[in-house]
Order: structure tokens, then sequence, then C-alpha cells
């Protein structure tokens, strides 16, 4: 394939992850480059009982395809994501921020469920939470 023959295709993905009640949930907006196998997007994890949490992050990662003979081939994706900082225009580059966020994500090749492992944090040097839970779609483009 040539420059000239370079192949782009951007789509969105929206998905969510559920668990128990009182359980963490993680809001994920992803746009995925599949010729680059490459993501960006975002994360919001929140859970509503105490201590309640918010962690929103601006996510980036790779895409990966794992096939393997016969059925059952998955769509690998992960992410790391740190917080997301509304910086002043022409405030200069800003500081280091550590990342609040990590997951790894495994769904089906029609991307409509999978499981999503996930850490956050709720501050920028406090422990890492880790959750495992399982992820279905909210909204796919049309192709």
């Amino acid at each position: 394939m040539s420059k000239a023959e370079t192949k782009y295709a951007l789509f969105p993905l929206h998905l969510q992850s559920s668990g128990g009640p009182g359980a963490p949930t993680d809001d994920l907006r992803l746009l995925l480059d599949p010729f680059k196998n490459e993501v960006t997007g975002s994360s919001v994890v929140t859970q509503a009982t105490n201590p309640v949490v918010r962690v929103a992050s601006h996510v980036t990662g790779d895409l990966i395809h794992q096939t393997v003979t016969g059925p059952g081939s998955t769509i690998r994706i992960d992410l790391t994501g740190w917080p997301e900082i509304n910086w002043p225009p022409h405030a200069g580059i800003g500081p280091v921020i550590p990342e609040n966020y990590r997951a790894i994500l495994v769904v089906d090749t029609n991307y409509t469920a999978g499981v999503i492992r996930y850490e956050y944090r709720t501050d920028l040097t406090g422990p890492w939470h880790v959750v495992e839970q399982p992820v279905h779609i909210v909204k796919a483009a049309a192709a």
C-alpha cells in the first residue's frame, strides 16, 4: 500500500461496566482507529455509595486483535488515563501529572460485550482500587 492509499477509519464506542449494588461503574467513551490500532477517549468511574467516587480521565491506548483457532476470537483494549485538567491558555507546559486510571478491556469481535479489569485512584498518590466487571455496549455508530 502506497502512502497515497493510506486507509483511515475512526469509530466511536460507548461502553459501560456493571457490578452489584453499590459497586463502582466505568463509563467509557472511546474513539477507535483500527488501522493504527490506537484508542483515545474518556473514562468516568463513579460510585454513589459512601465514599462517593467520581474519577474522570483522558485515556489513550492500544487496540489488539486476539485471534484463536475456532470460535472465541476477542479484541483487547489496553488503556492508560490521566486526570482531566483545564490548563489556562498560554500558561506553559504545566506540571507532570501521574496516571490515575489503567484498564484491560476484552470484548467480542462485535464490541457488544466483554469484561473489563480497571484500576483507579482518587488522588494523585493514593492507593489503586482494582475492579473487574462485565462491560456492555451503550451506543455504537452505524457502519
